[in-house]
């Protein structure tokens, strides 16, 4: 706690966030916030990540055993859509709220509360057509949580703490599917419990960082209206008049195509160029998976702390972009499954990496990020939900590259891979607002 008199508006307006928030708030940011924000986080991802990479697949099964790949893909599509749409926008909307409650709180409560009561509903959803609409609206609602959520980075950590605050927000993701599919073999599958548990063990983590989170609200005068115009302009910031924010977008879209190319091939790969079977490749996904989720668990950590003792950002999103290429490289050359594994530990490294640092060099160049922090964020991540899209669209047109027919050329693939990732890396060299 501070005894620094809240600051004038306009005298407000001067500070850097974090500053600003401090004298407004009188929270300090220290290691138990951060320890609460992280394990928030994680709670997040596994009210959001269990049913996307287990439960959900199960659900569809049981509703449409036959044509269950059809309508998983269908759920999926339409989950992904909607989450594309709701994380800016409800970010947008999150700056300019001037509830007495906060910004960011509203947001993250009432999005957590509704995204769970979806997924349960999901659990009881008679047809694939309810099932699709549960999703949508638990990607609508998560999404909006996670927006306001992340939003709390730029505006509250230090810049000499974003680093480690960053490397561990890196692995949050990788920690909610594990332990959302740890938690999946406990409850087991059948019934709606399979749904309703990952939501429960999410709030109480989410709990302590919301019910702590000190706020103050902010007025019509800052933040704005909000406007029709402002869903449009949530989806857009111009990466002319904000070079270096544009540059960052552009490096992170090409290195997560990369990884996408990678990731979402990796099965075909096995089979079609490594000859195994559907029979026996899903112990060879389950260690790869494995031993992607051990080097980006290391590397974000590792590389979020070694950037906030040097107070460099860019040398390290460029070392990610070049791991990728590396990965990508050795896996184009794979003539059996134990280069592939390196080919994924590489991969793993770079990803790690990649995410442990990105945030805090992007919380340094955020536009507007006194006022339209939870925005700029939302762009921010369109640059790896985009590639999800992307790379299956792209895919098929590479195989193609000096093909002699049958299943494709993934040697192609995976070199114009590599080629994307050092474009990535090239483009992170142009920014020049942070080291």
């Amino acid at each position: 706690m501070i005894d620094s008199p809240v600051p004038t508006a306009a005298a407000s307006r001067a500070l850097d966030p974090p500053t600003r928030n401090i004298q407004l708030t009188g929270q300090q940011i220290g290691g138990w916030f951060v320890a609460r924000y992280i394990a928030a986080m994680i709670g997040i991802y596994v009210a959001l990540v269990t049913p996307a990479s287990v439960t959900l697949a199960i659900r569809v099964g049981q509703l449409d055993p036959d044509g269950k790949a059809g309508s998983l893909a269908l759920v999926a599509s339409v989950g992904a859509a909607a989450a594309l749409f709701a994380n800016p926008i409800f970010g947008a909307m999150s700056d300019r709220s001037t509830s007495r409650f906060g910004q960011r709180r509203p947001y993250i409560i009432t999005g957590f509360v509704i995204g769970g009561a979806a997924v349960f509903a999901i659990g009881f959803a008679p047809n694939i057509a309810l099932v699709a609409v549960g999703w949508a609206l638990a990607q609508v609602a998560f999404n909006a949580a996670l927006a306001a959520f992340i939003a709390v980075m730029p505006e509250r950590v230090p810049t000499a703490l974003r680093g480690r605050v960053s490397g561990f927000m890196g692995m949050t993701g990788q920690v909610g599917v594990v332990g959302g599919t740890f938690l999946a073999q406990i409850v087991g599958t059948d019934g709606a419990g399979m749904f309703i548990w990952p939501a429960v063990v999410g709030a109480l983590l989410v709990l302590p960082c919301v019910l702590t989170l000190r706020e103050h609200p902010r007025s019509r005068d800052e933040v704005g209206c909000f406007t029709l115009s402002t869903v449009f302009s949530a989806l857009w910031i111009n990466p002319f008049q904000h070079r270096d924010f544009g540059f960052a977008w552009a490096g992170r879209f090409l290195a997560w195509t990369s990884l996408y190319l990678l990731t979402t091939y990796k099965t075909y790969f096995l089979i079609d160029h490594l000859g195994y079977t559907t029979e026996d490749v899903a112990p060879i996904l389950t260690l790869a998976m494995f031993v992607l989720a051990v080097g980006v668990a290391v590397s974000s950590i590792g590389g979020g702390w070694l950037s906030d003792r040097i107070g460099r950002r860019k040398p390290f999103v460029i070392l990610a972009s070049l791991l990728f290429v590396a990965a990508m490289l050795v896996v184009a050359f794979s003539t059996s499954v134990e280069m592939f594994l390196v080919g994924i530990a590489i991969a793993g490294l770079g990803n790690g990496l990649y995410l442990g640092v990105d945030y805090a060099l992007v919380a340094e160049i955020l536009p507007d990020s006194s006022v339209a922090a939870a925005k700029g964020m939302g762009v921010f991540n369109l640059s790896s939900t985009i590639p999800q899209t992307i790379a299956p669209l792209l895919a098929p047109a590479l195989l193609l590259i000096a093909s002699d027919g049958g299943s494709g050329n993934y040697t192609s693939l995976y070199l114009c891979a590599a080629a994307l990732s050092l474009a990535g890396a090239l483009l992170i060299q142009f920014i020049r607002g942070v080291r």
